[in-house]
């Protein structure tokens, strides 16, 4: 099973990888390209149960979303930042540990929307009400999505199995990451305040810079521009020592 894409044109001698949110896809970060240097790569994995994989059955296991992910990007030892928004944050943080763990660090974390493993409560797998009322309250699915039963019933399974590794995850001591550690959050996320994005120092090599962006907890679709010139620019200072603040 291959998951991952290059959504750039051209190959580069760097790369950065796009981890989506519960329900999304990589096709959210196609728009990055246009603010890519030549010389960055921009991938993010395509999953099953959704978009033109949607008839294959979901991924609802962390562990090998994770090990399927790590064995694509093992092989190339080209530096890479992985970047995450809410449920891909834990993706890539499980990501960035198996790859480590392979001899293969990232170079760069870029967590957002979500606050750091280390602080993150248990949290119950939602029903499927409350996983379209999650849906409602990010305000980005057009409303008419939610009265179509044909839709929903094709689409419900892929959020099922993204809901249950992201409700369902629960965090494990383990070595700190040698990469440089970034956390980024939207000013108006009520369940991603600032110290639980600062806790992501816990996970990385110095202090965690922190940048917010005006915005609930899909504010990352508001600042689309400003928050991939950020990912950019933090990928290409990931080789400064030491760690430094980006004002973006």
């Amino acid at each position: 099973m291959t998951l991952l894409r290059r959504l750039s044109a051209g190959e580069g001698t760097s790369r950065i990888v796009c981890l989506p949110y519960a329900g999304g896809n990589g096709t959210v970060y196609e728009s990055w390209t246009r603010w890519l240097p030549p010389e960055v790569e921009l991938w993010a994995p395509h999953l099953p149960a959704r978009e033109h994989r949607m008839l294959e059955e979901p991924l609802d296991d962390m562990g090998l979303l994770v090990r399927t992910l790590a064995d694509e990007l093992g092989a190339d030892e080209r530096p890479t930042t992985l970047f995450g928004h809410s449920f891909g944050s834990l993706v890539a943080f499980e990501l960035a540990r198996v790859l480590q763990e392979r001899s293969r660090p990232v170079d760069c974390l870029i967590a957002s929307g979500m606050v750091a493993p280390v602080v993150l409560p248990p949290r119950p797998v939602p029903t499927d009400a409350e996983i379209l009322s999650s849906l409602r309250s990010h305000g980005v699915t057009p409303p008419e999505f939610f009265t179509q039963p044909d839709l929903l019933e094709l689409v419900m399974p892929g959020l099922r199995a993204d809901y249950r590794m992201a409700m369902g995850y629960r965090y494990a001591e383990g070595p700190e990451l040698s990469a440089r550690v970034y956390a980024i959050g939207g000013t108006d996320d009520p369940g991603v305040p600032v110290e639980g994005l600062t806790a992501w120092t816990a996970h990385g090599q110095g202090d965690c810079p922190v940048r917010m962006w005006e915005g609930g907890h899909m504010f990352l679709l508001q600042h689309v521009e400003e928050v991939a010139s950020f990912v950019v620019g933090c990928h290409q200072r990931s080789d400064t020592r030491p760690l430094q603040s980006i004002e973006g």
